[in-house]
């Protein structure tokens, strides 16, 4: 049989959460942060999604033979791993410095509500682009 192998990267932001694994509409099993699972499938062409919450990934389509493996890492969004810790170091260095540096109250909500936007972007308009299949 083929093999296909999902490498989960680790993540923060999505580390509590199992993303459901969907193999030609089915589920096939759930991953965990860090993790890698081999799946055994048919030989064949297959479409691969993944899921969590009300967010998931494009679908991802392949063709495996006999006894070929196919492997694929998953990642969450572009920039999620920095967006909550930006948005932390900009609230530091205002409530800190901010009357030192002459920071207005404007910029502050400016740039917070700009990274907020980002990721409310990938919660909803972009919920099918939340998650990254990308083969290897």
């Amino acid at each position: 049989m083929a093999k296909l192998i999902i490498e989960r990267t680790s993540e923060w932001h999505n580390s509590i959460r199992n993303i459901g694994v969907y193999l030609d509409g089915e589920k096939i099993g759930i991953i965990g942060n860090g993790e890698t699972k081999e799946f055994e499938v048919e030989s064949g062409k297959h479409s691969l999604k993944t899921k969590v919450d009300w967010c998931g990934s494009e679908t991802l389509a392949f063709e495996l033979t006999e006894e070929e493996s196919k492997k694929v890492v998953l990642a969450g969004f572009k920039f999620g791993k920095w967006l909550m810790p930006l948005a932390l170091i900009i609230s530091v260095i205002y409530f800190a410095f901010g009357d030192q540096l002459n920071f207005k109250p404007w910029m502050f909500f400016l740039l917070i509500i700009s990274l907020g936007l980002y990721f409310v972007n990938h919660l909803t308009l972009g919920r099918i682009r939340y998650l990254k299949l990308s083969e290897v």
